[in-house]
């Protein structure tokens, strides 16, 4: 008498089925979870350079808006504590300059009662700010001193610092009432622009460039009643 022998076990097609299957579904989840680290670190990574190049405008554009255009001004005399009156040799003092393509990299030149001294922290009086672009390093820096109201002759406070990095271009354009203007001397001029615009382009960890770009109205000329012809504006564009 035959009998049938119950064999348990798989065999080698079934097998093969077996963990190819396997290797389809840890595929699809390897893929979907490095799909989504991917895309968590590039957010991170602009949010990052977003809030940076955020902070740098904001204050950049509160430095132009508060422009200090050379009228009389408050200076205390140490000799006697007594706060006189005194005007200042406007036609010897270059209050604004603007430059974006300017050789040594200093773009940016301005007199302004808004000043950041001491670890950022606000000060009061008159500051002279100078922004400088480093075109080999992407480097931004900004230096900071005290105006003392003396033509060439500055309170030194603060060096160089690096205020932004991985800048590829800082783009200027100043508004005279009528027209945009690549550059502005306040020595040519004799007044400073009714607005600046400001755009930057910056590039991300992963080699991402963005563009961030703001208007800066002059309150001073605001007030004497300028028309700009432009909409203040601040975005964020991929490139």
């Amino acid at each position: 008498m035959n009998s049938k022998l119950n064999k348990n076990g798989f065999t080698l097609l079934e097998i093969l089925v077996a963990m190819a299957m396997v290797v389809t579904i840890v595929s699809i989840v390897y893929g979907t979870y490095s799909a989504t680290s991917k895309s968590t670190q590039t957010y991170k990574s602009k949010m990052a350079v977003s809030q940076e190049l955020r902070n740098v405008l904001e204050q950049m554009a509160r430095q132009i808006r508060c422009l200090y255009t050379g009228s009389t001004i408050t200076l205390s005399d140490s000799s006697d504590l007594i706060s006189k009156q005194k005007k200042l040799p406007e036609n010897k003092i270059t209050y604004f300059r603007g430059d974006p393509y300017d050789k040594r990299g200093e773009i940016l030149h301005l007199v302004t009662t808004s000043g950041f001294l001491r670890k950022q922290k606000p000060a009061n009086g008159l500051f002279i700010a100078d922004y400088r672009l480093d075109r080999n390093t992407g480097s931004l820096f900004l230096k900071q001193r005290r105006f003392t109201g003396k033509a060439g002759v500055a309170e030194l406070e603060d060096d160089w610092q690096v205020i932004l990095e991985n800048a590829k271009r800082v783009e200027l354009a100043f508004f005279n009432g009528e027209k945009w203007l690549q550059k502005w001397d306040f020595t040519d001029n004799k007044k400073v622009p009714y607005a600046v615009k400001v755009n930057i382009i910056c590039e991300d960890e992963n080699y991402r460039q963005y563009l961030y770009e703001t208007v800066a109205y002059i309150c001073s000329r605001i007030c004497e009643g300028g028309e700009t012809g432009a909409g203040t504006s601040a975005s964020v564009k991929k490139q």
